[in-house]
């Protein structure tokens, strides 16, 4: 009778504790989106590293992406992104998964399919040890040229590797990795959010290639080498419109508190007021810049607060999402609920500006409280020389603004 209590109860605690075949397993595995498009075989791959069975890394060139929350049920594990939220469920099969990847910071929810196999470093395979060489500045249009779009693609290539990103007038494509065999290129990258592949031929000094952005989206991009190559001024995109000489608004925090700029915490202060959403990398990007110049400036006298416009505007998921978004970037500034991420909507709850060109923009306030500067984009951590340049810029405004 003891013998089979004891049986009953080593069956329960298997049950109920996930076996090491229904766990990931520890090491390297490279993880597939797949692309709806008949006419390709590419897919959207990316590395991740398992370092036990609730922790793992992704990585993208210079990027790594700690995400510590993975459950289990059964054979299926459940892998939720950091800051975005964003989800895997996928089913274990030994060194195996398979299932489908959530964003939920869409209005709309499509869900991607994906694989993943253990045991493969290597991002895309070599196929051809002679690669011609991609590194340096080109000057991009994305798009049909009639409707084409600028763009600047910064690479830095060793033998058949190579990373890079793509930098436009209204932010970058942050960390691109691949590979190069001959005279093709394959680069992709997942940051939790944005699902990217870029693929090129070199021919002539001329690339061309196609650009895929999640499962569906399909665009044609070309380029020239060209070490001169610029984008307008991101300083002169956003402007105040005729009639209006400063920033006002009142929105509410995720107390549910009005917040605006004659708020006594902000009289006679330096105050930045950053234009972002939750939903988006390059936001996630600028946040991580402006936590650090917060911590060296507070004292001093800079303020800032963050105008949220979010997928959706609903109260409860604005604070949901600003939560999340406040752990994961240490963010101790206000955080307010503005509007929805139209930007046409956007521009109506902010009617002094010409208009919302990109997510992130931010505008730097006086003493004051005269708008100095207005920032449309954020060029990140991914664009190198660019980022350094931009980091000096700022921060040489900054100590400008809070001296005066």
């Amino acid at each position: 009778m003891k013998k089979t209590a004891l049986y009953i109860l080593m069956g329960l605690l298997c049950a109920c504790t996930p076996q090491n075949d229904s766990v990931l397993k520890t090491g390297n595995w490279l993880f597939a989106f797949q692309i709806d498009d008949n006419n390709s075989d590419d897919k959207i791959p990316f590395n991740v590293e398992v370092l036990n069975e609730k922790h793992l890394v992704v990585t993208n060139a210079g990027e790594q992406i700690d995400v510590q929350e993975i459950t289990y049920e059964g054979d299926s594990v459940f892998i939720k992104m950091p800051v975005f939220g964003s989800e895997f469920k996928g089913k274990i099969s030994g060194e195996e998964i398979s299932g489908e990847f959530f964003n939920y910071n869409k209005s709309k929810v499509l869900p991607i399919s994906f694989e993943a196999e253990y045991g493969i470093e290597d991002r895309f395979e070599i196929t051809d040890e002679k690669a011609l060489d991609f590194s340096g500045k080109w000057k991009v249009n994305f798009g049909e040229e009639e409707n084409s779009s600028p763009a600047i693609g910064i690479f830095e290539q060793d033998g058949n590797y190579i990373t890079g990103t793509f930098q436009t007038e209204t932010g970058d494509y942050r960390y691109l990795e691949g590979v190069v065999n001959g005279n093709s290129m394959q680069l992709s990258c997942f940051d939790g959010a944005h699902v990217f592949l870029f693929t090129a031929e070199l021919s002539d000094s001329m690339l061309n290639g196609l650009f895929y952005s999640g499962n569906t989206y399909k665009e044609k991009w070309s380029a020239v080498k060209a070490d001169d190559a610029e984008l307008a001024d991101m300083k002169t995109l956003t402007y105040l419109n005729p009639g209006y000489d400063k920033l006002s608004f009142a929105f509410p925090n995720e107390k549910g508190d009005t917040v605006s700029l004659t708020d006594e915490t902000y009289k006679g202060k330096v105050v930045i007021v950053q234009i972002f959403g939750t939903w988006c990398p390059n936001c996630m990007d600028e946040t991580r810049f402006l936590a650090e110049m917060y911590e060296k400036y507070n004292a001093a006298g800079l303020e800032i607060i963050g105008l949220d416009f979010e997928v959706k505007p609903d109260f409860d998921y604005f604070k949901q999402r600003i939560e999340r978004y406040r752990n994961d970037l240490n963010v101790s500034w206000e955080l307010v609920l503005a509007g929805t991420s139209n930007k046409k909507k956007a521009a109506e709850a902010l009617p002094m500006l010409n208009k919302i060109i990109s997510y992130p923009t931010a505008i730097y306030i006086d003493r004051n409280g005269e708008i100095r500067e207005i920032h449309t984009g954020f060029s990140g951590p991914g664009t190198g020389e660019a980022y350094d340049q931009y980091k000096k810029e700022t921060e040489e405004l900054l100590e400008k603004l809070l001296q005066e």
